[in-house]
């Protein structure tokens, strides 16, 4: 039998044990679209968990393992549909950045952070949301990233640290001796290190710790190539 599950405003009726989920992007010019299922008992799992109020401590939403299982099924999904678009190793990782992005921006009243599972199945989300949602599978990728929290501006963003391909005059900001470039999560179309007009205060940035299936060193990617490294990370394109 269903049962009708309230988030917020949103009703998710979870018929059986999975939720199915279609989603539709556009990289570069070109449409994607994936379909992937949820188990239902994940998602009621948390939806009953207690609410973290105190960004500080938001790294709890990005590294609770239970969703591990879930986000990396995923997340080789989504190299799949790299593969097929015959996608480098940059354009993989700007394709998966494009598909958290087009997730639909919902301004809430109250503040009530979603864990990844929860906004990618409600399919819409505030910049906490999609933050955190981004933040939680390039981890899980074993990219190194940090929540960037604007104050002034009520904001949060995501600091992932790579090296851009390309020479250019990107916004990133130092932490423990690495570089971690903006990465705006609430709109598509915008580029890692690339940060939108009126974000100019000094962000607090929210540590992450590593997820249990994630890698336990930073991955070098170059030419496609995985190779652990102990005190840098860089991105080459092929």
């Amino acid at each position: 039998m269903a049962a009708a599950l309230i988030v917020g405003l949103v009703t998710v009726v979870a018929s059986g044990a999975t939720i199915h989920r279609t989603y539709r992007w556009c990289f570069q010019g070109r449409q994607f679209s994936l379909t992937h299922g949820f188990p239902s008992e994940r998602y009621r799992y948390f939806q009953a968990l207690p609410r973290i109020i105190s960004h500080t401590q938001y790294s709890i939403y990005v590294t609770n393992p239970q969703d591990d299982g879930e986000l990396a099924s995923l997340i080789r999904e989504l190299e799949e549909v790299a593969q097929t678009a015959n996608l480098n190793v940059w354009e993989k990782l700007n394709l998966i950045v494009a598909f958290v992005q087009s997730i639909p921006y919902t301004p809430e009243e109250e503040e009530y952070a979603r864990y990844p599972l929860e906004t990618l199945i409600d399919q819409k989300g505030d910049c906490e949301d999609t933050s955190v949602l981004a933040a939680a599978i390039l981890q899980q990728m074993g990219y190194p990233v940090v929540l960037l929290v604007f104050l002034e501006e009520k904001h949060i963003a995501v600091g992932i640290s790579v090296l851009p391909p390309t020479p250019g005059n990107y916004c990133f900001y130092q932490v423990g001796g690495r570089n971690y470039y903006y990465l705006e999560t609430t709109c598509a179309g915008w580029k890692i290190g690339v940060i939108p007009e009126g974000y100019t205060s000094a962000p607090e940035i929210v540590a992450l710790t590593q997820k249990s299936l994630g890698q336990s060193l930073p991955q070098a990617f170059c030419f496609g190539e995985q190779v652990p490294v102990l005190d840098t990370y860089f991105l080459r394109s092929r």
